[in-house]
């Protein structure tokens, strides 16, 4: 198998190809089903954003509607109040906005069919995404509008907010409409809020901003045991097994940093392929790269 599926360093991961996180998973998914507001403020490359989106998986196979808002990709409330009109819609109501392009003669019958009494997609949140109401399209109207589409469909939702506080640069309006919200008392939706900003919690909590940012989540490290196991076995998926001392020299050099700890093991690896094994040898020519790389500092 490729060592870069083997040792991922970057990107957000699939649970399948996290180490040692299921009990975090669990318990995240456990927080989000039960409706509450929780936040996840760590440092980069924590493995934040893997535990959210990792959670969020088990629980749209579970049947919730389950989305990831990277406020870094949707910056702006506008944005923002985008991506969830189109994410909380029906599929057909997707289709049916997807259609706007094309001209009345396609759409408009498309548009009727999407408004017939009494079918799924007979909703104010499809009509905002139809066209019919996009005066309407704001943050707070959409806010608004997602309790009364889960009531609706009798459904539940989970909603992880990513690079959160960029929320602090949104207009006080914006962040009233999100108050709101989090204060609402249905509890059929979820939601995570995660950052790395350092001063995220602090802005985020003043009363003007957020104010209410729910329970803290603590993403703890991983436990060397499941560290030792989990890498140990993919060395010998890589055909380069790796000696128990040159183990304690990669996880005792990582700190048990998710990010760096990856990122070492894959040097590692490459590097061994040379040899047939990882010894301390190895780890020891792999540590001079890693060291260069930004992550190395957050250990």
């Amino acid at each position: 198998m490729d060592i870069s599926e083997l040792f991922p360093a970057g990107p957000i991961l699939s649970e399948e190809r996290q180490i040692g996180r299921v009990p975090a998973i669990e318990a995240l998914a456990a927080r989000i089903r039960a409706g509450d507001v929780t936040r996840i403020f760590d440092r980069r490359r924590w493995g934040k954003s893997s535990v959210a989106r990792a959670a969020l998986a088990r629980l749209e196979s579970d049947g919730l509607i389950a989305r990831r808002l990277p406020l870094d990709e949707y910056p702006t409330s506008e944005a923002a109040a985008t991506f969830l009109a189109s994410a909380f819609a029906s599929p057909a109501a997707r289709m049916v906005k997807s259609t706007r392009s094309l001209g009345s003669r396609i759409a408009d019958p498309l548009r009727r069919a999407g408004q017939t009494l009494g079918s799924p997609e007979a909703s104010l949140m499809g009509e905002l995404l139809a066209g019919l109401g996009t005066e309407q399209l704001t943050l707070q109207r959409v806010l608004e509008l997602i309790p009364e589409e889960l009531a609706r469909t009798g459904k539940r939702a989970a909603l992880a907010i990513d690079e959160a506080h960029i929320i602090a640069k949104w207009s006080e309006q914006e962040r009233a409409a999100l108050r709101a919200f989090f204060a609402r008392d249905d509890r059929r939706t979820g939601v995570v809020l995660a950052s790395s900003e350092a001063s995220a919690e602090e802005t985020l909590k003043q009363p003007e901003v957020l104010g209410y940012l729910g329970e803290h989540f603590l993403l703890a490290p991983i436990a060397e045991d499941d560290w030792r196991h989990g890498l140990r076995e993919r060395f010998d998926r890589a055909d380069v097994p790796i000696a128990p001392d040159a183990l304690d020299l990669l996880l005792d050099e990582s700190r048990g940093h998710p990010y760096c700890t990856m990122l070492l093991a894959k040097h590692a690896a490459e590097l061994g392929l040379t040899f047939g094994e990882v010894t301390v040898s190895v780890v020891q020519v792999a540590l001079p790269t890693v060291r260069e790389h930004e992550a190395w500092k957050l250990r």
